[in-house]
């Protein structure tokens, strides 16, 4: 646990040198200037992305580069071709027993390749996690027809089986220009529910929402932290009415009791995070400085005579030039070695958080068959051990390998540790407590 606050220390001071050179450079650089609408003539319903192919050529062909089978930019990034979590962290499938995760979990692929990762190309379920009880709600950022079909269907939309009838043959693109532009116009649009719901419950006027938050919102339409609302028909919903920090988050959930699952092994009631990109990125050295999402993965590209921001989501790593050097002088080595360095810091401590969890889960199951166990105390280990695996698993399932915000990932990582030992300590006593 020292060394693990002594690694925190080392990056909190390194996110601050390189905040304080982030700040000034945003600050005092000449942004370019790009044309925040454009009259289309397209329907307001078109969805496919070939419409826009002949009116914005440059845009479109660096969309299509989401298409692209590449390896990792860096050592963590994500992948295009598709890989076992599972076999490369053994541990999780101890952590999500009892839930579909636990029968399949891959590497994230591109945007274009949402929907043949969960129905497949032939319209079939493409992953073992999609079964007979899997709604609509599972496809809400997975295809661009779905804010018709909400629209079109209401509240229905969530308790829809997917796989009965032609439902699942309703999802024709993925991810497409629709989803983050007015079909018209092309201004910035937020056309998930949830996300507007969210905002508006903090108290957010989404009528004065400026062009550098949307660059970053239109992202976080699903690139979040959510769950399924039981108590409002299974709609996807955003846990930040406390805020945007894990434990927020987490008394968000104790105050609603929601659980995702029944744990296998302990019976305890747990929580599955999702991805939560925004969150983690609010507080950092680069949210701080005023940078969006867009100004690091859709920056500004020259092509031919033709200036367009970038609409292949990718790497920074894989734009260096254009992403990175605008703020930071560095050379691409050295720049590539930081980002290296936390990595590997955050990934150490998230299998050391991964360990001390399956351990609590353990203790845990042994506690349970000692006849006479002391029950308070087993459920005083099942709560610190939910808590616990919350923490890891929102640093696990977000996309950066702690990049988009080392601070914040290393003291959630240390908080998942020091609970899952408590949960640990708590299950042993419990089952010699007779």
């Amino acid at each position: 646990m020292k060394r693990l606050w002594t690694i925190i220390g080392g990056v909190v001071l390194g996110v601050a040198i390189v905040g304080g050179g982030a700040f000034y450079a945003v600050s005092t650089r000449e942004v370019p200037v790009e044309k925040a609408s454009a009259a289309t003539g397209l329907p307001m319903t078109t969805t496919d992305p070939a419409a826009w192919k002949n009116i914005f050529p440059a845009h479109y062909d660096s969309y299509m580069k989401n298409a692209q089978m590449l390896e990792p930019a860096l050592k963590y990034a994500s992948s295009e071709k598709k890989k076992s979590r599972l076999e490369q962290f053994p541990y999780m499938t101890t952590l999500w027993n009892g839930m579909a995760f636990s029968k399949e979990y891959n590497e994230a692929r591109g945007h274009l390749f949402v929907l043949d990762d969960v129905i497949g190309g032939n319209g079939t379920a493409a992953t073992k996690r999609i079964g007979a009880a899997t709604n609509l709600t599972c496809m809400y950022c997975k295809s661009a027809e779905v804010p018709q079909l909400i629209e079109k269907m209401g509240n229905s939309f969530y308790n829809t089986k997917l796989l009965e009838g032609n439902n699942k043959d309703q999802f024709v693109h993925p991810v497409s220009c629709s989803d983050c532009h007015n079909p018209d116009t092309m201004e910035l649009r937020i056309t998930r529910p949830a996300l507007k719901e969210a905002l508006t419950r903090q108290g957010v006027s989404l009528q004065y929402l400026t062009r550098q938050e949307m660059r970053s919102l239109v992202c976080a339409q699903c690139h979040v932290e959510y769950y399924f609302n039981p108590k409002d028909a299974n709609k996807v919903t955003f846990p930040w009415d406390n805020g945007f920090e894990p434990e927020e988050m987490y008394a968000y959930y104790q105050k609603q009791g929601f659980s995702d699952f029944k744990h296998g092994l302990t019976e305890g009631q747990m929580l599955k995070a999702q991805h939560p990109e925004y969150e983690m990125f609010q507080g950092s050295a680069h949210q701080k400085a005023g940078l969006s999402c867009a100004d690091c993965h859709m920056p500004y590209m020259k092509e031919g005579t033709t200036k367009i921001s970038s609409h292949w989501w990718t790497s920074p790593m894989r734009t260096f030039t254009e992403s990175c050097t605008t703020c930071h002088k560095e050379s691409q080595e050295e720049m590539e070695s930081r980002v290296l360095h936390t990595q590997d810091r955050v990934k150490e401590g998230l299998d050391r958080a991964g360990r001390a969890n399956e351990a609590a889960i353990k203790a845990i199951e042994a506690a349970k068959a000692v006849a006479g166990v002391d029950t308070k105390m087993l459920d005083e280990a099942r709560a610190l051990h939910r808590e616990a695996q919350f923490y890891w698993d929102l640093g696990s399932a977000e996309n950066s390998m702690g990049f988009h915000n080392p601070q914040k990932f290393l003291e959630t990582i240390a908080d998942s540790i020091d609970l899952a030992r408590q949960a640990e300590v708590k299950a042993i006593q419990a089952g010699a407590k007779k």
